[in-house]
């Protein structure tokens, strides 16, 4: 074979490949469209189906590394493109070289590599944006509230919180002192999804391979207290933040391991099975996160009222909360403005996945909380 016909070859191999990853990417498209429109075939075929085998395999293969495959695959990924970019050029800069079919080559590359990444992201993950909503078939009453139902719900969180804090140690810096260690965090999350998956089994699933982020000083840039990395099947949490907040957030972030793709949903889990686990950290963390909604939410419609009910914390609640909001404060221009990229970046990323409320999709935990309240009312009539 002479070098034209190999040329002509690798250039009829390399348009199979693409137009199979092209094919397969418009597939798995037609297939995530159809998943919207039937959310109960995605309920049943999927989320109930098929992703507990997935999440079951990833499991077990993510937790033989002691490290985070997710990272591992992402610092290679990334490291496999930055070199074909410095290759490539090379290549065009370089004379006597077929500078556009060098380009063209490396373009069907990058389309394929694009293609296949999202048939495997949609397959391991992205269906379930599709399922029903998890207050379906609860009977939770979710609609907007009226001012003083939302002031009675923040006030009930605030005692909650108030008691539960009551019952835990201090640092010396008048902080709450809550065990943080990874392992221990893993076993005590176990236990209380195993307790929760008693009453409500789309709660079960293997223990979580949790993981403490490597890159938790570019999340904390980012503005990002955890992220569920789907291809590999592990939760990952910001090591950085007060030890609340990485309480909550890994409870957060297993929800997401457990199926619920939606941010309302993982927040208002991770409040339910935190608050029920007889974890006093767990409970606390959730119950001040929970709290914190309730207040922004009440605040937007009554700052008055949510001015007084801000008075009326504890002070070791007040210290608590005043951490974490001096923590997340961007500290330079350069730093704002990097929180401002990622956040419109994820606002874009969710409402491109059908969260029509974009990044506010977090603070909408509060409907399913006052749901709940006005179920247990119900009950208590």
């Amino acid at each position: 074979m002479t070098a034209k016909e190999a040329a002509k070859e690798a250039w009829s191999k390399a348009g199979r490949a693409t137009g199979i990853a092209l094919a397969a990417a418009g597939l798995t498209g037609a297939l995530r469209w159809l998943a919207g429109v039937q959310p109960e075939w995605t309920e049943a075929l999927y989320s109930r189906g098929l992703y507990p085998w997935i999440r079951s395999v990833q499991s077990a293969l993510s937790g033989l590394s002691p490290w985070s495959v997710g990272e591992l695959v992402l610092v290679a990924l990334l490291t496999f493109v930055l070199v074909r970019g410095v290759l490539l050029v090379r290549a065009l800069t370089r004379r006597g070289e077929r500078r556009l079919e060098r380009l063209l080559r490396d373009l069907l590359g990058f389309v394929r590599l694009s293609s296949w990444i999202w048939v495997v992201y949609v397959f391991t993950w992205a269906f379930h944006y599709a399922r029903l909503p998890y207050a379906h078939g609860t009977g939770l009453d979710v609609r907007p509230a009226e001012v003083a139902e939302l002031e009675a719900a923040a006030r009930e969180w605030l005692e909650r919180t108030s008691e539960w804090r009551a019952k835990l140690k201090e640092d010396s810096s008048g902080l709450v002192e809550l065990d943080t260690r990874l392992e221990s965090l893993r076993l005590r999350l176990t236990a209380a999804y195993e307790q929760a998956a008693e009453l409500e089994s789309r709660l079960a699933g293997p223990s979580p391979v949790l993981r403490e982020a490597l890159a938790s000083p570019l999340m904390t840039l980012g503005g990002i207290s955890g992220i569920y990395w789907p291809f590999t099947g592990e939760p990952h949490v910001n090591s950085l933040p007060p030890a609340p907040q990485r309480l909550f957030s890994a409870l957060h972030e297993v929800a997401h391991e457990r199926g619920f793709a939606r941010e309302d949903e993982a927040n208002y889990i991770a409040v339910r099975v935190g608050s029920t686990s007889g974890d006093a950290e767990l409970a606390y963390s959730v119950s001040l996160m929970a709290y914190l909604h309730l207040q922004r939410s009440l605040a937007a419609v009554d700052a008055e009222k949510a001015t007084q009910l801000s008075k009326e914390r504890p002070e070791g609640v007040k210290r608590d909360s005043a951490a974490m909001a001096e923590f997340w404060k961007p500290k330079t221009k350069v730093a704002a403005r990097v929180r401002e990229v990622s956040t419109t970046v994820n606002d874009t990323y969710l409402r491109a996945q059908g969260q029509v409320h974009g990044v506010k999709s977090y603070g909408r935990m509060v409907d399913l909380l006052l749901a709940e309240r006005r179920a247990r009312l119900a009950v208590e009539r």
